[in-house]
């Protein structure tokens, strides 16, 4: 890759350690990096508000060609939490299928709107029960409980269940919703679902595109299988070192767990073998 002018993070299990820390030495390294004129770019199935509160801790608001790609690629924002681009959301009918997929193999369903959340506990796996506490949430059995004005803003759906069931069953899964949906796992038990062909690698371009900068500038870092598309576009794609095989795979190298100063060392060794160059 060229010069880096860009570098693009994944949140849960890639920048955040287990307790939703920054690690020191990561955070001084993309400081730093900022105040050279490299631009962040928080990639993440969360939506604006919640990646903003990570974002104020790397002072990104400082910074205009740093930003956001929200809800794994339906939205993206600047460093401001102006948006500058979103994709078509998931819509009732596509709710509708998606719970039906979820009923027939037992599996627990999320639906996240707004200013609430939804859940349908087909699997009755229990793992939502101590999940988003903050949140204002229902149970109900069928969609149609669900009022429909909710449906103007559906952010994201996601499926739950065991990790040894979830990962019998996703390949089925990926096969009903071929075309139609993009499902990738995130967490061994936890699977996020977008319109097909809506992910953070076509965001990260188009990213690019508005900021006038080449792919080939932008480094990403991911974990799960939603940063595999964003991993693959990149200048440079590196998986974490606790990454799934599959995402491990598709990345250009390797770097140390977010556990452990992953992203940080990795950049700071980057720029050195740069400079020697």
């Amino acid at each position: 890759m060229g010069e880096l002018k860009v570098v693009a993070m994944d949140m849960d299990g890639t920048l955040l350690t287990a307790s939703q820390d920054i690690l020191p030495y990561t955070r001084k390294v993309l400081m730093q990096l900022q105040q050279q004129g490299v631009s962040l770019l928080l990639a993440s199935g969360r939506d604006i508000d919640s990646l903003q509160k990570i974002g104020q801790k790397l002072n990104l608001s400082d910074y205009p060609q740093s930003g956001y790609i929200c809800l794994n690629g339906l939205e993206i924002y600047d460093s401001l939490g102006n948006q500058l681009h979103q994709e078509e959301k998931l819509q009732f009918k596509d709710a509708a299928i998606l719970a039906d997929m979820a009923k027939t193999h037992h599996i627990d369903m999320i639906l996240f709107f707004k200013n609430s959340l939804y859940i349908m506990d087909f699997g009755q796996t229990g793992i939502t029960e101590h999940h988003f506490m903050t949140s204002t949430k229902y149970k109900v059995q069928d969609i149609k409980e669900i009022p429909l004005f909710e449906f103007e803003d559906l952010r994201k759906v996601a499926f739950v269940q065991k990790a040894s069931i979830l990962n019998e069953i996703l390949p089925t899964l990926q096969q009903t919703a071929h075309q139609q949906f993009d499902l990738c796992k995130v967490e061994p038990d936890w699977v996020e679902i977008n319109p097909y062909g809506s992910h953070k690698g076509a965001a990260l371009q188009k990213y690019a595109s508005i900021k006038n900068i080449s792919i080939d500038h932008i480094i990403a870092f991911g974990n799960g299988e939603n940063d595999i598309e964003m991993l693959k576009i990149a200048g440079k794609g590196i998986a974490m070192g606790n990454s799934f095989e599959n995402v491990k795979y598709v990345a250009d190298d390797i770097c140390e767990d977010n556990e452990h100063e992953g992203i940080g060392l990795y950049l700071q060794e980057y720029l050195k073998k740069q400079i020697s160059e």
